[in-house]
């Protein structure tokens, strides 16, 4: 089995101290408890000025002074063994969804509208349908969820057929003020009872309006019922 040894290179302290260089060191500067590394050319500096402050030292009493200093030992560091990592398990929940379903956009919720809304303009009503993020449609469909009935709604057979057929849910806002509080709550909330389509006569009135109507004119004319 092929053992790896890293070299671990000694630099000097002097160079890194000055100007962050790396040289590397060749001595050691050892005074009581603290140690430097130092190259060549820093040894020698180092050596005089300690010659000058403090004198030859053993150099002068005859003891041979080696220009060579010791090699550093060269440290070995043992291999550091690599995990490999384990596999991640990828939850349900975090799971992308690459299906080409979930690329689709979700379709626009549509509903009916069926007569007039108390306060609001024909347009005015569906403008504010539409920015509460809803598509006004004439009939039903799989994307309706509401049915909003105002007055005259009863006589738009069609649309009330189709919500019971459906079940779609019903929002009566024949009361004055409703459907402006539910634009400004910013829901449209059906759970109302559907009504049944009234019968429409040759004029396209009701029943119920035609005798309205009657009674409304035979008071215009004077005939008062005693």
């Amino acid at each position: 089995m092929r053992q790896i040894v890293t070299l671990v290179k000694v630099l000097c302290d002097a160079h890194l101290s000055k100007d962050g260089s790396e040289q590397e060191a060749t001595d050691t500067l050892t005074l009581g408890a603290r140690t430097w590394d130092l190259c060549e050319s820093h040894a020698h500096k180092f050596a005089d000025f300690l010659v000058d402050a403090l004198g030859a030292g053993d150099a002068d009493a005859g003891e041979p002074v080696s220009d060579e200093s010791e090699p550093e030992p060269v440290a070995v560091v043992e291999p550091v063994p690599v995990v490999e990592p384990s596999p991640v398990v990828e939850s349900e929940r975090d799971a992308e969804d690459v299906s080409e379903e979930a690329n689709e956009p979700e379709p626009v919720r549509s509903v009916m509208l069926a007569g007039s809304v108390p306060g609001y303009e024909w347009q005015a009503a569906r403008d504010a349908l539409r920015n509460a993020g809803y598509e006004v449609v004439g009939r039903a469909d799989s994307s309706t969820v509401l049915l909003i009935l105002g007055d005259g709604g009863e006589r738009n057979g069609h649309k009330l057929r189709d919500a019971r057929e459906r079940g779609i849910p019903c929002f009566d806002v024949r009361e004055p003020g409703r459907f402006k509080s539910a634009v400004l709550a910013g829901s449209f909330v059906g759970g109302d009872p559907l009504p049944e389509p009234a019968k429409v006569i040759g004029s396209g009135m009701s029943e119920r309006e035609r005798n309205k109507a009657v009674r409304q004119w035979a008071r215009a004319q004077g005939y008062n019922r005693p």
